[in-house]
């Protein structure tokens, strides 16, 4: 019997030493005030961080945008005068149907202004995307910024110990 109630006891103080060390290793850890302000200032220094690369971005996307504006516009007029070219000498050889050299330079001016049309359509979906592109970037620093000034407030009020 006296056996049994060693082990008893040493079974008690067992579990006696074990409980704490188990409890305090499964619950929730306590942050001081200030290890939480820091915590907090460092996400706020990542989101600053990030937010100055989101507006980055979002400057040479736009100065793309410039760029691809210009190139639209540009393509667009070639093609313009180049459809109207090929207008008027297909206009021509109605006029004067047996004309080989003037068929052969109105076919010519046709497939120029059907090259210049899809040269302004491929840029034109280019600029499309650089758009598309600079909406997402709005959107994500608006987010960006609703988080900073959230995680600002959030250190506004942690007290200080």
């Amino acid at each position: 019997m006296n056996k049994f109630r060693l082990k008893s006891t040493f079974l008690k103080l067992a579990v006696i030493a074990v409980l704490p060390v188990f409890v305090s290793s499964c619950s929730k850890k306590v942050v001081s005030p200030e290890v939480q302000k820091l915590q907090s200032q460092q996400q706020l220094l990542d989101l600053n961080s990030k937010l100055n690369k989101l507006n980055l971005s979002l400057e040479k996307e736009l100065e793309n945008v410039r760029i691809l504006v210009a190139d639209v516009d540009k393509a667009n007029k070639k093609a313009s005068e180049s459809a109207d070219d090929a207008k008027k000498k297909s206009e021509k050889l109605s006029k004067n149907a047996g004309d080989n050299k003037l068929a052969s330079q109105a076919e010519r001016a046709s497939k120029k202004a059907a090259k210049e049309a899809k040269r302004a359509t491929k840029i034109n979906g280019k600029l499309s995307d650089a758009n598309d592109e600079v909406k997402g970037l709005q959107k994500d620093i608006k987010e960006t910024e609703s988080k900073l000034s959230e995680l600002k407030s959030k250190i506004d009020f942690v007290p200080n110990e």
